[in-house]
């Protein structure tokens, strides 16, 4: 059956190819939601089991990191070419790949007798993770009408941001109590239900076409990414004047401009760079990338924080976040509706003067904090987090035609997981910094100091977000 529908943000008809029916939509989004949930879960689990996991396998924290910015590094290259998938393959084979690379992923991780074993299971079931949370959003953009994306945005994101709320005192409560393997064990039939679930009612609703894919452009972006994570990780090693930094950053530079050069120029660009034409989709994206960032990095910084410098073990560290990621969680929806309603810049403005607030709060007590301090001021910052997460993705992919929707999605995806990449990388550099700017003080107070340095950061980067966020306006036509 061929519908004729028009897309509210152009006021232009668009084909659709079968008519979507409500009840499998749900079924559809929430069994990849679900999936996607898993990953993620898996992903923050693992932040509280690094002090174990440099014991296990006698290495540093630098090199255990990278369990966590491989894995983000991985999903940001899956994620990249969504827009190609998505437009080349039929959804259920996407969701096969995507379900079959999370459960030998995580066997593998189950199972890993060495950090390298570990490191390559997580990067095959970054793939799972990759393919599995696009979906999500491209089904709510191409399957849900224009009014009720944002409550489908923010129910099927509180699933996802469970994921983070439960992940930290999951894995806490898995390392302290059994063993950190049984973070993937107890993951696997939920995440193998969850694409069952998706792969039985996924609906083709847009055709799909013949296309080669850009082999060149790909291999320069991954590289781009994967240089500038690596460059800012060995400056926790070497310092940022170091040939380690500024010879891989620049690297990446000369990688992402090759890259930028081929897309504009290819007949099939892996990314249509033009929905960059679009002032306020960039803006959006920016800020979207900004508190991904800096909320990553907080929930590796946090419960290192707790186990080297408070001395606690991984089960406090994890349960110490649960309070606020579950503040997150549960107000996402609210905060989708009254987008709905409102308009986004309410929830923006609100969200941003929240975040602001909070990384004022955490430099004003940085050489205080203790675990009741750290509670509250991640329940703050997650208040704000979840009126701001959720409805930049909602809103920026609705300033889009529908043509360059899979495109913006694939660039929100993919800066999601890259941004929580890099905050991970920076954020055990500045740890890292501690004991280079205090090479005679003890480990504590090492790590203390590079912890303020990693807050001075936050600070920074939420007083960008509080100006950027209040020059976006609601267009007049989506009131």
């Amino acid at each position: 059956m061929m519908l004729i529908v028009l897309d509210p943000r152009t006021e232009v008809f668009y084909f659709m190819t079968e008519t979507p029916n409500a009840s499998a939509t749900r079924f559809s989004v929430f069994g990849s939601a679900g999936l996607a949930f898993c990953g993620v879960l898996v992903e923050t689990s693992m932040n509280v089991t690094f002090p174990t996991l440099m014991t296990q396998f006698h290495t540093s924290l630098n090199a255990v990191q990278w369990v966590t910015t491989a894995y983000l590094l991985a999903v940001a290259a899956t994620m990249v070419i969504t827009a190609f998938i998505q437009s080349r393959f039929r959804l259920k084979a996407i969701i096969s790949v995507g379900g079959t690379a999370f459960v030998v992923g995580g066997m593998l991780c189950a199972l890993a007798p060495s950090l390298p074993i570990l490191l390559l299971g997580r990067v095959i079931q970054a793939v799972g993770t990759g393919f599995a949370m696009p979906l999500v959003f491209a089904l709510i953009m191409h399957q849900v009408p224009f009014a009720q994306q944002g409550r489908y945005t923010g129910t099927a994101g509180m699933l996802i941001a469970l994921a983070p709320s439960l992940g930290p005192t999951y894995g806490g409560l898995m390392t302290q109590l059994l063993s950190w393997r049984l973070i993937f064990w107890l993951t696997l039939p939920i995440g193998l239900i969850s694409w069952l679930v998706a792969v039985t009612h996924l609906q083709q609703t847009w055709d799909t076409e013949h296309r080669s894919f850009p082999w060149g452009q790909f291999i320069l972006i991954v590289a781009a990414l994967g240089l500038t994570t690596l460059a800012f990780n060995n400056a926790g090693n070497d310092g940022f004047g170091a040939p380690g930094f500024y010879g891989l950053f620049l690297l990446a530079c000369v990688a992402l401009a090759g890259f930028i050069w081929l897309a504009n120029r290819g007949e099939q660009p892996l990314l249509q760079l033009k929905i960059f034409r679009h002032t306020t989709f960039s803006k959006v994206l920016f800020l979207y990338f900004l508190i991904q960032f800096t909320q990553i990095g907080l929930t590796f910084l946090l419960p290192n924080f707790t186990q080297l410098v408070l001395g606690k073990n991984a089960m406090v560290s994890g349960l110490m976040l649960l309070a606020g990621s579950l503040t997150s969680a549960i107000l996402s929806p609210v905060a989708g509706r009254l987008m709905d309603h409102r308009g986004v810049t309410l929830p923006l403005r609100l969200g941003a003067s929240c975040l602001l607030l909070t990384a004022i709060l955490f430099m004003l007590v940085a050489n205080r904090l203790s675990v009741p301090l750290i509670i509250g001021l991640f329940v703050l910052f997650q208040f704000g987090f979840s009126f701001m997460f959720n409805n930049l993705l909602t809103f920026g992919l609705q300033q889009l035609p529908r043509p360059q929707i899979g495109d913006g999605n694939a660039a929100f995806n993919t800066l999601q997981q890259y941004s929580g990449s890099l905050g991970t990388a920076i954020m055990a550099a500045s740890l890292a910094l501690g004991a280079k700017f205090q090479p005679a003080a003890n480990a504590i107070n090492q790590t203390r100091f590079g912890t303020v340095l990693a807050l001075s950061l936050t600070l920074a980067v939420m007083i960008v977000v509080f100006i950027v966020t209040f020059t976006i306006r609601q267009p007049a036509k989506a009131k």
